[in-house]
């Protein structure tokens, strides 16, 4: 899939970072341990942020040392603690076992997605339209900026990456 027909900004990896975003519409696409750094820098300013979740990873307020049985039970908790709603708390859950993948610290990312006009979207990018974000389900959602987490794999144009 490509960029090609989107006309805003696209951020990858850290570009992010220090970016003015006050008064945009922006779009994170990232799997759970990305989203976690961006989201609550993003949210902070943006006029409005959707998160267009490539996957869930487990999400942890501080590094857990010791075994994967008190880091899954310290993530679960956080979540349940963060995150009221159960449809949306199983949306961000993984379904894979804790430490299987890096965990994100992520203190502030349940409560950026709780903040008025941050969205969590878990439908596939079907396609980057001119204006934003069509998803598997045929919405398209505006944007100005899109913040690709460095792991996603779109190319500028041409052929996917």
């Amino acid at each position: 899939m490509t960029l090609g027909e989107f006309r805003g900004e696209v951020l990858r990896g850290t570009e992010w970072f220090g970016h003015d975003f006050a008064g945009q519409r922006v779009a994170v696409v990232a799997p759970g341990r990305e989203a976690a750094q961006i989201v609550p820098e993003v949210v902070a300013t943006a006029r409005s942020v959707k998160v267009f979740q490539e996957e869930p990873d487990w999400v942890v307020p501080m590094p857990v040392p010791g075994p994967d049985v008190l880091g899954i039970a310290v993530a679960r908790v956080f979540l349940r603690w963060q995150v009221k709603d159960p449809w949306v708390r199983r949306l961000l859950t993984p379904d894979r076992r804790f430490g299987s993948r890096r965990t994100a610290p992520g203190l502030g990312y349940y409560g950026a997605l709780r903040r008025p006009g941050c969205k969590l979207i878990t439908w596939p990018v079907y396609a980057f339209a001119p204006h934003g974000i069509r998803t598997a389900e045929g919405i398209e959602h505006q944007a100005d900026v899109v913040v690709l987490g460095a792991s996603s794999l779109f190319a500028p144009e041409g052929r996917p990456a």
